[in-house]
């Protein structure tokens, strides 16, 4: 097989964004496809104090993928010069910007070794609602104008990138997968069961929102969002599923919006399962977003979705045939939308449907071919170049 080295820094090792949810996926439906042998690089140490359940390195061992914590190996300037050809590494993959930028070092530290191997980086998207935030940016721009090939998850994105010079046949949107969640996840039972667990009646209405707690996710609209629901539907409940540096704020502003009784932090969890059979609708608030794994999985799973009408989102949600999309910011359109769905049955009922088909096309096995194909082009283009 073909070793393919996979860069990543990770959220907190102890914790995944979708970034590290895609490479965990990908990795595994690689190392079964039997074509390419994944081992991942991940290049920031784990939160000591946090859960282990959910270790990233756990997580990927159980898969059957390798991992080299950069904390653990050894920085001998001979030992780190040679390591790809001591792995005999064939790819090597980028995914996120500082992983972008360890790479990038590197290529130029040891321009023999890590300079000679066909580079491939992912874009996950770009956050850009702050001065450093933008300077992140443009600096992820010069280390992808250093790679054989680099995959975004939107046709958005790849026009972008085209836009700023990007030649087309070294752009390729590859869709991210979702697993084939487990039928009957969502049964009476499995109901009852979650919202036992989250003590939620069973009569509520759940609206939840699910990501990594930064800025650009919004969900300081979210709360303000579940403050004006919770006045026109009183038995509303509302789930906040992840973790990040933005936990406290938005407990606070929870608070302040008298919504303690209402809204439930769930922090990072395992139980996805338990989140999508409690809920009744899945709102997505971002302000940027390339494509969501959180609106795929609650489609897949018959939940509606509203969302903001940002990044890729509209390139494979119809609004009012796969869900309702709403302009970003608008905090009056965001209640509408989900006063739509609660009152209309009809209408729930035809996106759920229109949900379920979308969902069908983004697989893992069809993102692990487009990464594949990919893979095949760079190793094809370094023989032709005599390399």
């Amino acid at each position: 097989m073909t070793r393919v080295l996979h860069a990543i820094r990770t959220v907190d090792a102890r914790q995944t964004g979708g970034a590290e949810e895609l490479l965990l996926r990908l990795s595994q439906a690689l190392t079964r496809r039997g074509r390419f042998d994944p081992i991942i690089l991940r290049l920031r140490k784990p939160n000591p104090t946090a859960d282990p359940s959910k270790d990233f390195d756990n997580r990927a061992h159980k898969v059957g993928v390798k991992v080299l914590p950069m904390s653990k190996l050894r920085w001998q300037y001979r030992w780190l010069s040679g390591l790809p050809r001591g792995l005999r590494i064939r790819v090597i993959h980028m995914h996120g910007q500082r992983a972008n930028y360890v790479v990038w070092a590197l290529r130029r530290l040891f321009p023999g070794t890590w300079g000679r191997v066909p580079l491939v980086a992912t874009v996950h998207g770009w956050v850009q609602d702050n001065l450093a935030r933008k300077i992140v940016t443009r600096l992820e721009l010069v280390t992808l104008r250093d790679c054989d090939h680099v995959i975004t998850v939107s046709e958005l994105q790849r026009k972008t990138l085209l836009d700023l010079g990007f030649a087309p046949d070294r752009v390729t949107v590859v869709r991210p997968g979702i697993p084939n969640l487990a039928e009957g996840t969502r049964g009476a039972e499995e109901r009852r069961s979650a919202r036992a667990k989250w003590h939620i009646p069973m009569n509520a209405y759940v609206v939840a929102a699910i990501g990594r707690l930064s800025t650009e996710k919004r969900f300081d609209l979210y709360l303000e969002t579940c403050a004006a629901l919770a006045k026109e539907i009183p038995d509303t409940r509302f789930l906040l599923v992840g973790g990040g540096k933005q936990e406290a704020n938005l407990k606070a502003l929870a608070t302040a919006l008298g919504l303690d009784d209402q809204v439930i932090f769930t922090g990072l969890t395992d139980d996805m399962p338990g989140i999508y059979a409690a809920t009744d609708l899945v709102m997505l608030t971002s302000d940027t977003e390339g494509t969501p794994h959180v609106l795929l999985e609650a489609m897949s799973l018959d939940i509606p979705i509203v969302a903001t009408e940002v990044g890729g989102i509209p390139e494979f949600v119809t609004s009012g045939e796969h869900g309702i999309l709403v302009p970003a910011g608008d905090k009056d359109a965001l209640v509408e939308a989900t006063l739509r769905v609660h009152d209309d049955a009809a209408l729930a009922s035809r996106l759920v449907a229109g949900g379920r088909e979308v969902a069908g096309k983004f697989t893992v096995e069809r993102m692990a071919e487009g990464v594949e194909e990919v893979y095949s082009r760079v190793l094809s283009g370094k023989k032709n170049r005599g390399q």
